[in-house]
């Protein structure tokens, strides 16, 4: 065998056993979300937003037809530089109509049971979580996919999304907030 050939083998060989350990690495995968959010527990005497959380509603549709489930996932991500016990889920999705009248509208999310839950219409408090997540590590997500259902004869209308996660630590919740609108429509 050149030496040639023997030198190409030998590159070939340690780029597949590279490719072959690498490949096998584990990822970080995403863990998904657990019923229950009693964030009462964590008798919270400070609220402070801003988290360092990355919390996404993604795959959402531009538009949300009525009389049709439309699925998106819920995502919550930890970008603390140290692991996270556990995160509080919390989200609220409605409808409205032109003139601000709520149209019906029903949301659910799947547990990692595999059981279709139901959100709440619309969380009271900042304390009405609908799930929580295990232990995260620095960069590891957790996910949930949600469902809507607009009642069927619903008007053309605007939607919307409000989510967010909390992390309880030695009675501070640190939370981070944010929202989106959709339309619902044909």
């Amino acid at each position: 065998m050149g030496l040639r050939r023997a030198a190409t083998l030998l590159a070939t060989t340690a780029a597949l056993a590279s490719a072959t350990v690498l490949a096998a690495a584990p990822a970080q995968a995403a863990q998904g979300i657990l019923p229950g959010g009693d964030i009462a527990a964590e008798n919270c005497a400070d609220w402070v937003d801003e988290a360092p959380l990355d919390v996404r509603l993604v795959e959402i549709p531009e538009t949300v037809h009525p009389g049709e489930w439309a699925s998106l996932t819920y995502r919550v991500t930890n970008r603390y530089p140290h692991a996270v016990d556990r995160l509080y889920t919390w989200m609220e999705i409605g409808a409205y109509d032109a003139v601000g009248n709520d149209v019906q509208t029903t949301a659910q999310w799947r547990a990692a049971s595999g059981a279709w839950l139901d959100l709440p219409p619309e969380p009271v408090t900042r304390d009405d979580y609908f799930g929580h997540t295990g232990r995260l590590a620095p960069g590891q997500s957790a996910t949930a996919r949600v469902r809507i259902l607009i009642t069927e004869d619903a008007p053309e209308s605007i939607g919307s999304a409000a989510f967010m996660a909390t992390w309880a630590h030695q009675g501070t919740c640190s939370y981070y907030i944010s929202d989106l609108e959709y339309r619902v429509g044909d």
